[in-house]
């Protein structure tokens, strides 16, 4: 029996199984890396949508609280104006601050408000839409000593103080004998006057 080329029982069943096996790799080498990227973008469009309905929430609270604080207006005003003061006072703030170190026996006590070309970012200051709502700001820095007791006391205390103060830089380093602190503190006031 003669076979003609490319007639030979099992040689269409081979070039189907390459062609097949082709196609697979193509699919694989092209399909999977788009798969992936596909369930890559899924994640980051659920993370998008959880935060859009996330600030959703809170633009129905905000509403919600505006309506809410106009009546308690005579109550949440003293408060408000201690904790943003319209002056920047650095003098009571150096003062509270001092007392606290005190308080706590943390010692070589240093405290200075920083100058601009001191600072490592730009200054607080926070600019809400309603323009009755502006915050402004400064830098403070404090450098004390003491031990962990006492350290952890003065850091508790900061809590405490009758002003809006947020932690902006902290380092914690072993000295002699004791625990070595540098602290940097936002200070806001309702507005950028100075004092």
């Amino acid at each position: 029996m003669r076979f003609k080329a490319g007639s030979r029982p099992g040689g269409r069943t081979v070039v189907i199984g390459a062609a097949v096996l082709v196609w697979l790799g193509a699919l694989v080498v092209g399909a999977v890396p788009a798969w992936q990227k596909a369930l890559r973008q899924h994640r980051e469009v659920r993370q998008v949508e959880a935060k859009l309905d996330d600030l959703d929430r809170w633009s129905v609270a905000g509403l919600w609280l505006e309506r809410t604080l106009v009546p308690r207006q005579e109550a949440v005003t003293p408060v408000w104006d201690r904790l943003f003061p319209s002056e920047r006072r650095c003098e009571a703030l150096f003062l509270d601050l001092a007392r606290v170190a005190d308080e706590s026996g943390v010692t070589k006590f240093e405290l200075h408000e920083l100058r601009s070309d001191e600072m490592s970012a730009e200054a607080p200051g926070v600019a809400d839409p309603e323009p009755f709502a502006a915050l402004g700001g400064y830098r403070v820095r404090a450098r004390f000593e003491g031990d962990f007791a006492g350290v952890a006391g003065s850091l508790n205390r900061l809590g405490r103080l009758e002003r809006a103060v947020a932690v902006h830089d902290l380092e914690i380093k072993p000295a002699k004998g004791a625990v070595q602190v540098d602290l940097e503190l936002d200070v806001y006031v309702a507005s950028t006057s100075e004092s």
